[in-house]
């Protein structure tokens, strides 16, 4: 195969990976370039074609274990490790629920004690124009924070939830086996990556329902300011989406969300992969 590059975005966080022959991603060698990227860098771009949901999956599992999708109805029929995104706007105002709720900050799986450890997307169909996706290094959030701040926040938990009032939009519906297996679980507000001890915020807004031992005013009160910390542009990079494009990115230490601002009835149909993580420390 020819040389793997890997070339930094010189944003808030992201690298380019030009030369891979995706045949050979499982290559140890590969792999192991690929996990240090990825550490360094939080965001990985890798262009390519159109795979099969089974390549998706197996392409993904370079990066660790794929994690079977919780909703139903959106996994791939033979492949439970996939999610089809399917986020084309209608004319009829129909679309997939999550296309909406994906137009604010998150990071995947917060709502499990042992939420996905980084995710790969990838572009099957996507519109002439917009739909970029957006990512904030919550590292760098973290680190620019006051003094005091960090003070206030150490060792603060939070409770996340698979639905929560603070979230602009509500969810796709459970079926009554998915509530059972999405019970609400508690969270660092802080959270330590486990493979360099570097701290990062840890927060979603779809998911993210309170601060525990706060009141509820001054708990959404601090979650508001550290929300608009977090919205700062000095640490964000949006990826401008191409057909066949694999992406992959640490949800310890980011955030993601798109911009649907794309054309009523134009095609936007991704693949997921979620890797299993640990529990948050």
């Amino acid at each position: 195969m020819s040389e793997l590059r890997i070339i930094p975005t010189n944003a808030a966080l992201g690298a380019r990976i030009e030369g891979l022959d995706r045949t050979q991603i499982a290559r140890p060698d590969v792999a192991a370039q690929l996990h240090k990227a990825l550490g360094d860098h939080l965001l990985l771009e890798i262009p390519g074609t159109p795979m099969t949901p089974a390549q998706t999956r197996d392409f993904a599992a370079a990066f660790g274990t794929p994690r079977t999708q919780l909703l139903r109805y959106k996994r791939s029929s033979d492949v439970p490790e996939v999610s089809v995104m399917v986020s084309t706007l209608m004319a009829d105002g129909t679309t997939d629920k999550t296309a909406l709720r994906s137009e604010d900050w998150h990071t995947d799986d917060s709502y499990f004690q042992m939420p996905a450890k980084a995710t790969l997307l990838h572009s099957i169909d996507i519109p002439s124009h917009g739909g970029n996706t957006w990512f904030c290094n919550m590292r760098a959030a973290y680190d620019a924070l006051s003094d005091d701040m960090k003070k206030r926040i150490d060792g603060l938990r939070a409770i996340h939830a698979y639905d929560t009032q603070r979230a602009r939009n509500r969810p796709s519906a459970r079926t009554p086996q998915e509530i059972a297996e999405t019970p609400d679980v508690e969270h660092p507000l802080v959270r330590t990556h486990p493979d360099n001890g570097r701290k990062a915020l840890y927060l979603n807004f779809n998911r993210l329902d309170h601060i525990v031992g706060l009141e509820r005013a001054e708990s959404d009160t601090l979650l508001d300011e550290l929300a608009a910390h977090t919205r700062k542009p000095e640490f964000h990079y949006a990826h401008r989406w191409a057909v066949g494009d694999a992406v992959i990115w640490d949800n310890r230490a980011t955030m993601h969300r798109v911009d649907v601002d794309y054309p009523m009835g134009e095609k936007r149909v991704m693949q997921r992969v979620l890797i299993e993580g640990d529990r948050p420390f």
